[in-house]
């Protein structure tokens, strides 16, 4: 089971549609459809932490692809681009939802 302390690790990203975002991963770069961050726990060879793949299947966030470093996680027909390498994080809008999901 889940601690309290894992579940609010992590807060609902506003950008990604409630995407769960580690709260002690540091920003280094933002832009209106991306976000980079510096995170111990990412790993390329590793992919990401298993508490962070439970966190994000709580928030009904579905894996429907995966290769190499990239997951692409889909929830209510709106996809994010997840990489996961050394001590770094991205997420991004799918182009897919770009097109599909104009808001």
């Amino acid at each position: 089971m889940l601690s309290s302390i894992t579940i609010f690790s992590y807060e609902e990203s506003k950008k990604f549609k409630g995407f769960p975002v580690p709260k002690h991963a540091k920003l280094t770069k933002s832009r209106a459809d991306f976000e980079a961050y510096d995170w111990s726990p990412a790993s390329e060879e590793e992919g990401l932490p298993l508490r962070y793949l439970l966190i994000i299947k709580l928030k009904g966030w579905k894996k429907t692809f995966e290769e190499g470093s990239l997951t692409i996680y889909e929830k209510d027909g709106y996809k994010i681009d997840v990489i996961s390498q050394t001590d770094y994080l991205s997420l991004g809008i799918d182009s897919d939802s770009k097109n599909d999901n104009k808001e």
